[in-house]
């Protein structure tokens, strides 16, 4: 029994030595550059040609520039600085009106003094969006999302790449593409067509920039989310007044590239990934504890170097070369499934991949099934993972959205008997994923949009929107 033990306790020994021989920064894989295809895009406009400014400034107050502000913001968030002072968010709720739980222009419409006059008190926040995007219209300016630098060195835990402001001009863009419905919504009561079209045309400016020139996982999520929106908001008008055709018509063309690109966000988020991991190496052993609890504690602080002891014990398990080169080839092997597959197709693949790593967890870590090369740098890759696997789904509503919304309009430029539209809806062109989620409700009324992001969400409700389709009547301008 002693020889037993004996051989136990050298051959836990002989394991424990074999797995630190293995798992140590000096066996690391040597360092490569980062692939290029998952390198994030550079912005070729200038700061003061690039809208993303602007928009990350539009709550500037009514002295200053929003194109400075939001110059000073990025160059503040570099260095930390604290934020300035800010114009209030509108406070009326038609500003803040779901398209994904109810049809907006029905509750827009209710009252059209009130509509009047909650847009003349936006008076200077709707003319710096009007400017915004007039300029996009007419060329003269851009959209190109930049992403932030990562410091150079670590002295504060909000020097973290993941502590770093992204995307600022969301909040600017969200506010200025409600403007530009709601006064198109007014314009449409008014029967102004001179405000009308060219609410419309600024809305879809703006939008299709965003589609175009974002690249954060965030930001694109966003594009995503306000397009399907402006969407929806196309459609509604249509069914309203099907005289409108040829004013939303161009409202539903086709979609930028980069919308139907599968992987247009995967450079970024690989980017993001990245640096996270690179930090962490260079973040072990040197934060301190916490000094208290609760809003009044201080942030922990960085030491300016860890202790021997603590850079002895980090530098085993975790491999920073080994887990970015792992990093990176896993994001290779997403942009190749998101060429061939598609948003829809890849969703099914990366929930595939989170369901089969839930049911892991599960189970629990067994020591025997822990990754034995780089075991905490794989631990957390593998953690990280499933995060991204409800995106594509994100995607694929807008196109599903997109699709609606060009159904919409075909039944007012050629309608459709009830009783036919069963038949028709069959006939058109769409997705196999689409076809699934795109059902005429019993009379034939409304469209049923089954999308995919909601799914599983608290409000399960909103997972299934419906689209009011036109009466059936005859053809505008016959």
């Amino acid at each position: 029994m002693l020889w037993a033990l004996g051989l136990i306790g050298l051959s836990s020994l002989a394991l424990g030595a074999a797995w630190l021989a293995s798992n140590n920064r000096w066996v690391d894989a040597a360092p490569q550059p980062r692939p290029a295809a998952l390198q994030p895009r550079q912005t070729s406009a200038a700061p003061e040609a690039n809208v993303f400014f602007d928009l990350a400034g539009l709550f500037a107050p009514a002295n200053e520039s929003p194109l400075a502000r939001g110059q000073a913001a990025w160059a503040g968030a570099e260095a930390g600085a604290v934020a300035a002072p800010r114009l209030a968010k509108p406070k009326d709720p038609r500003w803040d009106c779901k398209w994904a739980r109810e049809d907006c222009l029905v509750s827009w419409s209710q009252d059209a003094q009130a509509l009047k006059a909650s847009l003349d008190e936006q008076a200077l926040l709707l003319g710096r969006c009007v400017a915004i995007a007039d300029a996009l219209l007419a060329g003269r300016r851009a959209f190109e999302e930049p992403l932030p630098q990562a410091r150079a060195e670590l002295r504060l835990v909000s020097d973290q790449y993941l502590a770093l402001p992204l995307a600022s001009h969301v909040q600017g863009a969200v506010l200025c593409l409600r403007a530009f419905q709601l006064q198109a919504a007014q314009a449409q009561m008014d029967g102004d067509a001179s405000v009308l079209a060219p609410a419309l045309a600024r809305g879809q400016a703006l939008s299709q920039a965003q589609l175009s020139g974002a690249q954060s996982l965030l930001a694109q999520t966003v594009a995503w989310s306000q397009a399907r929106q402006q969407l929806q908001f196309a459609a509604a008008l249509l069914v309203r007044d099907p005289a409108l055709a040829g004013v939303v018509a161009p409202q539903l063309g086709p979609l930028p590239a980069r919308a139907l690109d599968a992987a247009s966000w995967m450079p970024a988020s690989a980017f993001f990934q990245a640096q996270v991991f690179r930090e962490l190496g260079q973040l072990c052993g040197r934060v301190q504890p916490l000094d208290g609890v609760g809003p009044q504690a201080e942030l922990p602080a960085l030491l300016s170097e860890a202790s021997a002891w603590e850079r002895l014990k980090c530098h085993f398990g975790f491999m920073p070369e080994r887990i970015l080169q792992d990093n990176d080839a896993w994001w290779l092997q997403m942009q190749a499934q998101a060429a061939k597959l598609g948003p829809e197709g890849l969703l099914k693949q990366m929930q595939a991949q989170s369901e089969a790593h839930e049911q892991a967890q599960s189970r629990g870590f067994a020591s025997l099934s822990l990754p034995w090369r780089n075991t905490i740098g794989e631990i957390l890759f593998q953690v990280a993972r499933p995060a991204y696997a409800s995106y594509p789904g994100k995607q694929a509503d807008l196109l599903l959205s997109h699709r609606a919304a060009q159904l919409v309009l075909a039944l007012v430029q050629q309608p459709v008997a009830l009783a036919e539209r069963s038949a028709w809806l069959a006939r058109q062109t769409m997705s196999a994923g689409q076809r699934e989620r795109l059902k005429l409700s019993a009379d034939g009324r409304a469209l049923q949009v089954r999308t995919w992001s909601r799914e599983g969400a608290d409000t399960p409700g909103e997972s299934t929107q419906s689209w009011a389709l036109p009466t059936p009547g005859p053809v505008p301008g016959r």
